[in-house]
């Protein structure tokens, strides 16, 4: 086993998706059942010293957004959320900065649900395939998704483009991460990580 660590930056916004928040902590979190698996740290990070989800979860972050390094991380994960209940924050230019500066340095990005809108504001979709939530009652996502210049996929649940993932949905949230650590951890790790947490021979 390599003695580097893999690092992700978890940054989550008020009103966040508690199901694509905790997905991210548990799967990765599984890399720790085995000794010999490669080693992973996510870091949750925020602009709060609480930071309360949508339904329910209250989670102190690691970092607050001053104290992040960019250059410390191969992933950035930006879950998605409900603009009722604060998750307008994420379309802050710090996080377009943040996602622009892990990007350049040849990191992932992970969004899922209307987590990949911050990121298509911040020009890192420009041509580039993604989708997004369908079913919001007040906001066209797949239309902002065009405005800011995507090719927007809708006949599939997880699209990956240029080391940036999206989704349709907390319903594809696990499907998001796991790709994730394929992409980062490998294949056979992956495998491994899937077997333990889903029983299959």
């Amino acid at each position: 086993m390599s003695s580097k660590t893999t690092k992700i930056l978890l940054f989550l916004t008020q009103g966040f998706e508690d199901l694509e928040a905790v997905a991210t902590l548990d799967v990765f979190g599984w890399t720790q059942y085995r000794e010999h698996l490669p080693r992973v740290s996510v870091t949750t990070a925020g602009f709060h010293k609480v930071i309360k989800s949508r339904f329910g979860i209250s989670i102190t972050p690691d970092l607050l957004y001053p104290e992040i390094n960019p250059k410390n991380y191969q992933a950035l994960v930006l879950p998605g959320g409900f603009h009722s209940h604060g998750f307008d924050q994420a379309y802050d230019a710090r996080i377009h900065e943040l996602a622009a500066k892990i990007h350049q340095n040849g990191g992932y990005i992970a969004t899922m649900c209307v987590g990949v809108l911050p990121i298509a504001d911040a020009g890192l979709l420009t041509g580039k395939e993604a989708t997004t939530y369908p079913h919001s009652r007040y906001h066209d996502n797949l239309g902002r998704l065009r405005e800011a210049g995507a090719q927007v996929v809708n006949d599939r649940h997880v699209v990956m483009d240029d080391r940036i993932i999206s989704c349709d949905g907390p319903g594809s949230s696990l499907e998001v991460v796991f790709l994730l650590m394929e992409c980062l951890l490998g294949g056979a790790a992956t495998k491994e990580v899937r077997r333990y947490m889903i029983y299959d021979q």
